[in-house]
C-alpha cells in the first residue's frame, strides 16, 4: 500500500507539471536557505546510513523560482544520492552563480550508474534515467524503493524554469547531477 501510494503520489505530482508551466509561482528567493532547508529536511534519512550531506555555497545567491517545483526538484536528486550510496558515504550539493545562471551540483559517493550489461545503460543513453519508470538496475528497484519517476519529474521541473539537467556518471565512483537555471524568469 506505501508503495503504491507514493507511485500515485508521484504521478499526480507529473501530471500537474504537465498541466503547463504557467502554473509556475515564481517567487524571488534566496537559494541557499532554500538548499539549506532541504538538507535539513532530508538528514534524518541519511543519518540511518551515516551519510553526510554537504553543502557548499560559493556565494549568496537569489534566484525567481516555483518554491515547492524547485524544491521538489532537487529534493529528488538528493534523495537518490542517499538511496544510490555506500554506507558512511556522503552527499555534496554545491551552489554557484554567474551573472545569468544559478547552478546547483548534487554529487554523491554512490554505486553509480553501472554501464557494463544489456540491461544497464551504455553511455550514450545515461539521459534515459530522465523517462519516466525507466529503471537502471531492475533487481534492486523492489529493495530500494521508489517509482521510477522521480528524475522524470525533477527534468519536468528544471525544464519549467527554463533550466538545463545534466548527469554524470562512473560505475563504484558515483553519479553527479548538474542543474542550470536561469536567475530571473522570463515566462
Amino acid at each position: 500500500i506505501d508503495r503504491e501510494n507514493k507511485i500515485i503520489t508521484d504521478l499526480l505530482s507529473l501530471v500537474k507539471l504537465d498541466k503547463k508551466a504557467s502554473d509556475l509561482t515564481v517567487e524571488h528567493l534566496n537559494i541557499n536557505e532554500l538548499l539549506e532547508a532541504i538538507l535539513k529536511r532530508l538528514r534524518p534519512i541519511a543519518d540511518k546510513r551515516n551519510i553526510d550531506l554537504i553543502l557548499d555555497s560559493f556565494r549568496p545567491v537569489d534566484a525567481d523560482v516555483d518554491e515547492v517545483k524547485f524544491t521538489l526538484a532537487i529534493s529528488n536528486l538528493v534523495e537518490n544520492g542517499i538511496k544510490y550510496n555506500v554506507d558512511d558515504g556522503w552527499v555534496r550539493v554545491s551552489l554557484d552563480a554567474d551573472y545569468k545562471y544559478f547552478y546547483v551540483t548534487v554529487a554523491d559517493s554512490g554505486m553509480g550508474i553501472p554501464e557494463d550489461s544489456v540491461e544497464r545503460i551504455p553511455e550514450e543513453s545515461i539521459e534515459r534515467i530522465f523517462e519516466r519508470f525507466y529503471r537502471v538496475d531492475k533487481s534492486h528497484s523492489r529493495e530500494i524503493g521508489g517509482t521510477g519517476l522521480g528524475l522524470a519529474i525533477t527534468k519536468s521541473a528544471v525544464l519549467m524554469h527554463h533550466g538545463v539537467i545534466k548527469v554524470f556518471s562512473k560505475e563504484d565512483e558515483g553519479t553527479t547531477f548538474s542543474v542550470r537555471i536561469p536567475l530571473s524568469y522570463i515566462p
